[in-house]
């Protein structure tokens, strides 16, 4: 008898429930069609000022176009003039032969080029490598046998490696994932000592040190890293580091972590660079790609492709009493206008047009909106560089 009392009363309960869902969702989509398309009724007017000329790659006055290279492998810039690694490119010589198995081949038989590489990072994701080098003036280089350099060639960098403002003081693991091989060397004193040897012909692999070093806040550690591409066309090259509470040594350090395991499908995809299990595991258990921040480039030498990184301040509503608003914003630089517009109610969403005027100081008069309707907007606008920013959502009640 208690069971089919509680069965009749669970039936009438989910009766109830679904009427009362049928009720609600007749009530909103009668709201939702009263409020949609209404987004459809904006227009609006932009306005702005230009204050500043954003000009900043190539802006070190001695710099020469014709043997600088700005960041061929990754395409990104140094946050500063401050910031970054130099480059230089080494190509193969008939006397290192066929068989080249090492980057110290190239470092000792490899024909040196009057080129100056800038690079703002060391983080080169698994992927194919067809653009090869450009310099700001145009030209292209080209291997001994004519063509565009995109295999057999050798990079030397050297920078100094410090902690950031947001880096914890203690011993760090420095690991190398490349494809081909990769050394890395550190300065202690007036002596160059090895941290990692991951040579040699492969696929990517994780190449591990054979000890942590010291960082604290004042330490500046020069690094060199000697790499060399091989036969086309997958490259990999990407620094990443571990904080540890203690000094740590390894005899072996291929045996431990993920170290020493090779393949060209296991950290990224090599189709498109995106990282796969096991570059969340090894940051789930506290290794990162070592930041930009934290190289510094050689005493003077600074950084010619440095490029400050867009930024949008002060997103704000200036004004909002139906049917008219306003909204502004500022760049750092110079770049262009546009909005997001979401309609809250009924999900709606829309981008006004663009005005490609390149100003800092970003205005857009809006007219047509609804009073009553909760809209959210989002500031974008975009460099000379085509690079873009977006602002988070703010609340628009007119």
């Amino acid at each position: 008898m208690l069971k089919t009392l509680f069965a009749i009363a669970i039936a009438f309960s989910f009766a109830s429930a679904s009427d009362a869902k049928s009720s609600n969702t007749k009530s909103s989509s009668s709201v939702n069609r009263y409020q949609r398309g209404l987004l459809k009724k904006i227009s609006c007017h932009f306005s702005g000022t230009r204050t500043s000329t954003g000009d900043s790659i190539g802006s070190v006055d001695f710099v020469d176009p014709e043997k600088t290279v700005c960041d061929p492998l990754s395409n990104t810039s140094s946050p500063s003039p401050e910031n970054g690694l130099l480059g230089k490119l080494i190509l193969k010589t008939p006397e290192m032969g066929n068989k080249v198995s090492s980057v110290m081949d190239y470092y000792n038989k490899g024909q040196k080029i009057d080129k100056d590489l800038f690079f703002a990072d060391v983080n080169v994701p698994t992927r194919s490598f067809t653009q090869g080098f450009s310099t700001l003036s145009g030209e292209v280089l080209v291997g001994a046998d004519g063509n565009k350099l995109i295999e057999n060639f050798a990079i030397e960098y050297t920078s100094t490696l410090k902690l950031s403002e947001n880096d914890k003081e203690g011993e760090y693991e420095i690991a190398v994932l490349s494809d081909d091989g990769a050394r890395m060397f550190i300065k202690e004193g007036d002596k160059w000592n090895e941290l990692i040897n991951n040579d040699g012909n492969h696929p990517t692999r994780m190449g591990c040190p054979y000890r942590t070093i010291t960082m604290t806040k004042n330490s500046e550690v020069p690094v060199k890293l000697l790499y060399y591409q091989g036969p086309r066309y997958h490259i990999a090259n990407v620094l990443i580091w571990k904080h540890h509470k203690k000094a740590h040594t390894w005899k072996e350090p291929s045996r431990h972590s993920l170290c020493g395991i090779a393949s060209n499908q296991y950290f990224y995809d090599s189709k498109n660079g995106k990282k796969k299990p096991a570059i969340h595991f090894l940051e789930a258990t506290g290794w990162r790609t070592i930041a930009a921040a934290n190289f510094k480039m050689p005493e003077q030498k600074p950084n010619p492709c440095s490029q400050e990184p867009l930024v949008i301040n002060d997103f704000r509503v200036v004004s909002a009493q139906a049917p008219n608003a306003t909204v502004a914003w500022t760049t750092n630089l110079p770049s262009s206008t546009q909005l997001r517009i979401l309609n809250v109610y009924t999900g709606e969403e829309m981008l006004t047009e663009v005005d490609a005027n390149l100003v800092n100081e970003h205005t857009v008069e809006l007219s047509g909106l609804v009073h009553g309707i909760y809209y959210q907007v989002q500031a974008i606008s975009k460099d000379a560089e085509g690079r873009e920013t977006r602002s988070a959502l703010i609340n628009v009640l007119p």
